[in-house]
């Protein structure tokens, strides 16, 4: 039987999903929870893709038919992908430096390639667990850096001291100025404890630039 995935033709076996299919046709998709053999529970969603019809399904799932139209990257698909993403990392406890990965890890590079950065949570919690460290007066990076509120040293009762870098998305910055101010935090000096680890970096000259807009 003959699918299109992305306007290519691919010729797809009977019982195949739309993920084997543009796997041997050499079309990538994303996927995290799937592992061939072992488990195919289409749990994760990263590998949605979008029917002709409109409709979006789980690659690793939908299996092919004669004539189905797929497409892997239109803009709903990604945004969608992005959300999934962000719902991930809200939940996740970024531990990376002592991760047995070291960074070889898929979850970040889906990250990285899709734009999505650590989501700040605790601050803006109507229901936080612990006291948001800028409501006891640190100067805390936890808004403004990659892994969020939801950083290791932040649960261990510490400020986050911004370690994996600065978030470059300008809502998640302006929530963050607002956040500091709140709280009475100047942003010059967010701005110098941000400097410690991420002053050589490109990142680093953007937030600066936003934030000193605004100090």
């Amino acid at each position: 039987m003959r699918v299109v995935i992305d306007g290519i033709e691919v010729e797809a076996r009977e019982g195949e999903t739309i993920l084997e299919a543009a796997r041997r046709a050499g079309i990538k998709i994303p996927t995290l929870c799937h592992i061939p053999g072992l488990f195919r529970e289409a749990t994760c969603r990263i590998c949605l893709v979008e029917l002709k019809n409109g409709r979006l399904v789980p690659a690793c799932a939908f299996p092919v038919s004669d004539g189905l139209e797929v497409r892997t990257a239109t803009p709903r698909v990604l945004k969608t992908r992005r959300m999934v993403l962000e719902l991930l990392l809200a939940a996740h406890r970024i531990k990376c430096w002592s991760c047995p990965r070291k960074g070889a890890c898929l979850l970040l590079r889906l990250c990285k390639e899709l734009g999505v950065e650590g989501i700040p949570v605790c601050a803006e919690c109507p229901l936080p667990e612990e006291e948001c460290m800028l409501a006891q007066g640190e100067v805390c990076l936890g808004p403004i850096t990659v892994a969020g509120c939801d950083a290791a040293c932040i649960r261990e009762g510490r400020p986050c001291t911004g370690c994996r870098g600065p978030v470059t998305r300008r809502d998640v910055l302006e929530e963050a100025v607002a956040n500091y101010r709140r709280h009475g935090v100047p942003l010059s000096k967010v701005l110098e404890a941000l400097s410690t680890f991420c002053s050589s970096s490109r990142a680093y000259e953007e937030v600066r630039r936003l934030l000193g807009d605004r100090a």
